[in-house]
């Protein structure tokens, strides 16, 4: 039969606040609209979906600074070096983006078993972002992109003999980016194409009821092409050519019927994005100066899982614990580089460095039902990271994290009501390398928030209504991995209403 289904959002934020101020030019709008429709036969069918989303997102006011003296002074104080009134409208800087999206998938079972399928997808992207400009060029954009993407997988999901089974295919990719002419400044990232190609095994094989083990394996190889000016304005045309493998193997063993256990070991690789190659410019999106490296080659990590579901009988208690530790070579993130003073105004800069690192952490989760109405939920996670080139903490490890939240629904007869409060603490990053960043790492913090749904039918259709509210207690936090905390404090209270009406039903044809 035939299936479809249409939908449709959308989102608008104004400035939002800080405690103590406004966090100026921050509104939001987007919106977008989706369709899907399916096609199902005896041993065959179709399956397509498209979507248009649409973003216009100001960007911090305080974070776009006209010199190097304010610009430290500004770091160094913590308070923002430009506040103004509160308002809807979003000014420069800021940054506009539109999405489209299609995606195809047709499948083929040649026996009752056995699967074949192919899946293609066409994604088209426009990013602009918009500058603070002199003579009326501020509504011409600093950065004009547009990103074409291709993506093709054919995957044939079988059984050999009646326990083994697995997936075995290919797939490739090809992407052109190309900067739009008429912006007036030299592109963050160069025109370039990009192809990528790759085939991958995986395998199960059930021993018995209770272990499982599996293994895999991937070959890629991909091609990028750069088209841009190196530092004497010469046009250059390189290329960068990449041949990668990974493995993994693991097994899955289900102890007793409440305690279900998972341990691996896998390979991975990640070839350099052109942007961490090539960079060379004020990137709005995050309010700093980024800077490239084409000498940088492919990470490879090697890493080892452990994870742990269990439950009580009854139901009533349940928890998951994981562990991981792994190893990179090659691992590429972004190191700062001091301050620059630009004819665009005073940043940081930050550039693509490679190092070899060892990481490491837990995440846990424990869940307590006492009574069928009430839920209670602790959960936590840590991670470490040690720069072994450097023989130092790794840079941007996220903080230590734990949280509590109490959960109560109820339902009359067609009506249901939730209720969920929670608690996040953060505590402090104190394992960050010595004299590397502008400033020092924000205190911890805790943050309170609150969810109430209501939902409920109205005829055929059925309405959920929504109130969420964030940083109840309106704390003056910020948080290590945003990159904004060097000019402000995260935003303060937030409330949040939001409504869901779902009408109509998908049509189906003989």
């Amino acid at each position: 039969g035939l299936a479809w289904r249409v939908q449709g959002s959308g989102r608008v934020l104004v400035d939002a606040q800080a405690p103590r101020y406004v966090l100026s030019n921050t509104g939001l709008r987007e919106s977008g609209v989706a369709a899907s429709v399916a096609l199902e036969r005896h041993r065959s069918g179709a399956r397509a979906y498209y979507s248009w989303f649409a973003r216009e997102l100001g960007i911090l006011r305080a974070s776009h600074i006209g010199n190097l003296t304010d610009l430290e002074n500004a770091i160094a104080s913590g308070e923002p070096a430009y506040t103004a009134p509160f308002t809807h409208a979003i000014e420069v800087p800021r940054q506009t983006v539109r999405h489209h999206l299609l995606k195809t998938e047709a499948y083929w079972r040649p026996n009752e078993v056995d699967q074949l399928v192919l899946t293609y997808a066409y994604q088209a992207d426009d990013r602009q972002e918009f500058d603070i400009r002199r003579a009326g060029r501020s509504a011409i954009p600093a950065l004009d992109l547009f990103l074409n993407t291709h993506t093709a997988e054919l995957v044939y999901k079988h059984f050999l003999g009646r326990h083994l089974h697995g997936r075995i295919g290919v797939n490739g990719l090809w992407q052109e980016n190309a900067n739009i002419p008429g912006t007036g400044v030299r592109p963050l990232i160069p025109d370039h194409d990009r192809r990528t190609g790759g085939i991958f095994l995986i395998e199960h094989l059930p021993l018995n009821e209770r272990l499982e083990l599996e293994a895999g394996a991937r070959l890629d190889a991909a091609l990028l092409q750069v088209r841009t000016f190196d530092a004497q304005d010469e046009y250059i045309t390189p290329e960068h050519r990449f041949t990668n493998h990974a493995f993994s193997l693991g097994a899955n063993w289900t102890a007793t019927d409440s305690l279900r256990l998972r341990a691996g070991l896998n390979s991975a690789f990640r070839p350099p994005h052109v942007s961490e190659l090539y960079s060379q410019g004020l990137h709005h999106g995050s309010a700093a100066i980024e800077e490239g490296d084409p000498t940088l080659g492919s990470e490879r990590m090697l890493q080892a899982t452990l994870d742990t579901e269990w439950g009580s009988g009854n139901g009533r208690w349940s928890g998951a614990l994981s562990l991981h530790a792994s190893r990179t070579d090659g691992f590429i993130y972004l190191r700062p580089e001091g301050y620059r003073l630009t004819i665009r105004g005073a940043f940081p800069v930050f550039r693509y460095t490679a190092t070899d690192v060892l990481m490491w952490g837990t995440d846990a989760q424990v869940r307590f039902r006492p009574v069928p109405a009430w839920t209670i939920e602790l959960q936590g996670g840590l991670v470490r990271g040690r720069d072994v080139g450097q023989d130092e903490w790794l840079f941007q490890v996220p903080a230590d994290r734990a949280g509590l939240a109490v959960g109560w629904q109820r339902t009359k007869g067609t009506t249901s009501l939730s209720l969920r409060g929670a608690v996040r603490w953060v505590r402090v990053q104190d394992r960050v390398p010595i004299g590397l960043d502008f400033t020092d790492p924000p205190p911890g913090y805790a943050l309170l928030a609150l969810d109430l749904l209501v939902e409920r039918p109205l005829g055929k259709d059925r309405m959920q209504l929504g109130i969420r509210g964030d940083n109840l207690l309106n704390t003056a936090y910020r948080d290590y991995l945003d990159r904004f905390r060097y000019y402000a404090a995260a935003r303060g209270g937030d409330l949040t209403l939001w409504i869901t009406w779902r009408f109509g039903h998908a049509e189906r044809l003989p």
